[in-house]
């Protein structure tokens, strides 16, 4: 037994030996390392251990946004993820060196649980979106880190114990929407959608509270927050207690304070494009908008019986067809080499077709088009406290069926005004939700002909189609199997599939004696690459197409309006005119607009020098010679 022990005690020496040796010669290897490369030992072993955990946070994010399928990147991106990566590692380096309130180093993750929940709740992410996601996690994680930094020190130079709200409270804040999303998810199996947000939107106080304490997801997140919470005050028990130098204080909140307008433009920027923020804001706004429309509802009614006679408008059904960035400049009808739009060509030939030739958008965005292009007001008329009644507001009262079919979606930040003014229509059916667009399942516009028969059976009709057209983006916007044998760019396909559409509906028009007249012409143009963004405005984003078609019926009935409108055909027209026409159309006597603003009146007259877009702050150019 002696003998056992000896050996055992002689082998731990051994070990012991080696080991002290070992110790040694790395301890000696770095000493030759800092002497080789004149580094002062204790700041090198700050570095290291401050600077490996920021750097390998910095590169998984990029490997992140490198992994993402897709080639093109946000317009912007190329400053805005540097300088938040940037800003983010020196804010992680920051945190790590100061050795105070550990449950500070939360903010640090959000970006990966952001990651995380948007891979859950959306379609695969690809780079286009990435690009924006990444620095507005970025920055909104060090933004957080430098406004509780700055609070949370001042607090402990006089209340320490106390120096953990600020993280409690910003931190709750900070994850509120990814934790509800993850924890929803976790409870339920379901994606978190408009529905869900509609939902809760809807509950009154005392359903809310049994829903609080009864449903799996609120249960999970309760439970999330009160461990947070735990969490939080139990981390801040560690790390150095004394408050931080006064000099850093002020350092954060200059910080915090020079990247405010950075973090607004993020948070309420109208092209900022997180979807988990998209997702709750745009759905809150549409309810806003949606209440505050039906509130001047009898003011409207008021308006048209004033200016209407109630008694007046022909029998049948006319149709009003919203493109969706058409540009006249890719169109084949109006001189485009690939041919695009051979329907529209042909269309200038035929005896039932009417083609304009100089349409051009009032502005160049959808929403700001289509609250004046469906109602009673335009960029000429400027009249500040007027009241502007739509279109489905004037037909319901001279007792037609009104009919809103849209591919788009009802809940957006450019979409809800459009969903307002449609909810007067008696019927109104939109086939794509918000979040069949976050998830890349939206259906292309030949989904609307399915619906198309059912509108057009009525003695007395008003149908509005609202089509996706071209809208970006544009691979998605047609089948993948139509035009396999085209050898056309995306965009200029997705103008070829609307005019393939455009045919099909005449033809169904055309065998259908119901139908009086329909109207096609896009909201605004596009520059493919570009857009249509306002403070990049060229005369191109203006340029659309613009088609009648006009029955056999009407044609024999009303020759005079034939007649005016073929005169007309090549006038200078702004689309937020089409109220008046579709009234004149539609054969309702009113009082709306002036006979030079009528584009179906004898007397229609838009010099050049008077038309405008950009809701009238900017002229269009002269029609073509």
């Amino acid at each position: 037994m002696k003998k056992r022990w000896g050996k055992a005690a002689n082998y731990c020496y051994i070990t012991a030996m080696r080991t002290e040796e070992f110790r040694t010669s790395a301890e000696t290897m770095e000493l030759l390392v800092m002497d080789t490369f004149h580094f002062n030992k204790p700041l090198f072993r700050t570095a290291l251990r401050s600077g490996l955990p920021a750097g390998a946070a910095v590169l998984a994010c990029l490997l992140y946004l490198a992994l993402l399928p897709g080639d093109s990147l946000e317009p912007g991106a190329q400053w805005k993820i540097p300088l938040s990566l940037l800003l983010y590692a020196g804010a992680f380096f920051a945190a790590l060196q100061l050795k105070r309130r550990p449950a500070r180093l939360i903010y640090f993750a959000f970006p990966f649980v952001l990651f995380l929940e948007e891979a859950l709740n959306f379609a695969p992410i690809d780079q286009y979106y990435g690009s924006g996601q990444l620095p507005f996690a970025l920055l909104l994680a060090v933004w957080c880190w430098c406004c509780d930094t700055a609070l949370g020190e001042t607090l402990a130079v006089k209340f320490r114990s106390l120096a953990w709200l600020p993280t409690l409270l910003i931190g709750g804040i900070l994850y509120l929407l990814p934790l509800t999303i993850l924890a929803h998810h976790i409870a339920s199996g379901r994606k978190f959608t408009y529905d869900s947000i509609q939902a809760v939107y809807q509950t009154d106080t005392a359903e809310a509270i049994h829903y609080l304490f009864t449903d799996p997801t609120c249960l999970v997140l309760l439970a999330a927050v009160v461990a947070a919470a735990a969490l939080l005050w139990f981390l801040n028990r560690f790390g150095t207690p004394a408050p931080a130098p006064r000099a850093f204080r002020a350092g954060c909140a200059l910080l915090a304070l020079a990247l405010l307008p950075w973090v607004w433009l993020e948070l309420a920027g109208r092209e900022a494009l997180n979807r988990t923020k998209v997702l709750f804001t745009d759905s809150l706004g549409y309810f806003d908008v949606i209440e505050s429309y039906a509130a001047g509802y009898e003011e409207r009614l008021a308006e048209v019986a004033r200016r209407v006679e109630k008694s007046s408008g022909d029998d049948g059904i006319y149709v009003l067809i919203l493109g969706e960035a058409h540009s006249r400049r890719h169109s084949s009808a109006y001189g485009y080499s690939p041919d695009t739009t051979p329907f529209l060509r042909q269309a200038a030939d035929s005896p039932d077709c009417i083609l304009m030739r100089n349409a051009c958008s009032c502005h160049v965005q959808t929403m700001q088009v289509l609250t004046m292009l469906l109602t009673a007001r335009n960029q000429y008329d400027t009249r500040e406290q007027a009241v502007w009644p739509s279109l489905f507001d004037v037909a319901n009262y001279c007792a037609y069926e009104t009919t809103f079919l849209s591919n788009q979606y009802p809940h957006g930040r450019f979409d809800s005004p459009v969903t307002a003014l449609a909810s007067e229509a008696k019927n109104s059916q939109w086939l794509n939700t918000m979040e069949d667009f976050l998830l890349w399942r939206a259906r292309p516009d030949g989904a609307l002909l399915e619906k198309l028969p059912a509108a057009l059976q009525s003695q007395r009709g008003l149908v509005v189609l609202h089509l996706m057209g071209s809208h970006g983006p544009y691979f998605k916007r047609y089948p993948e199997e139509f035009g396999r044998d085209l050898e056309m760019v995306p965009y200029d396909k997705s103008i070829r599939y609307t005019d393939f559409l455009l045919e099909q509906m005449v033809e169904m028009f055309r065998r259908n004696p119901k139908v009086r007249a329909a109207l096609y012409l896009s909201d605004h143009s596009e520059i493919p690459g570009i857009g249509h963004a306002a403070d990049l405005f060229e005369p191109e984003m203006a340029e659309i197409p613009m088609m009648l078609y006009l029955s056999d019926t009407l044609r024999r009935e009303r020759p005079q309006l034939e007649h005016a409108l073929r005169n007309n055909a090549a006038k200078l027209f702004t689309n937020d005119l089409v109220f008046e026409l579709m009234l004149d159309l539609m054969g309702i006597r009113h009082t709306f607009g002036a006979p030079e603003l009528r584009f179906a009146s004898p007397e229609y007259d838009l010099p050049p020098e008077k038309a405008r877009t950009l809701w009238g702050t900017r002229p269009l150019t002269a029609p073509a010679q």
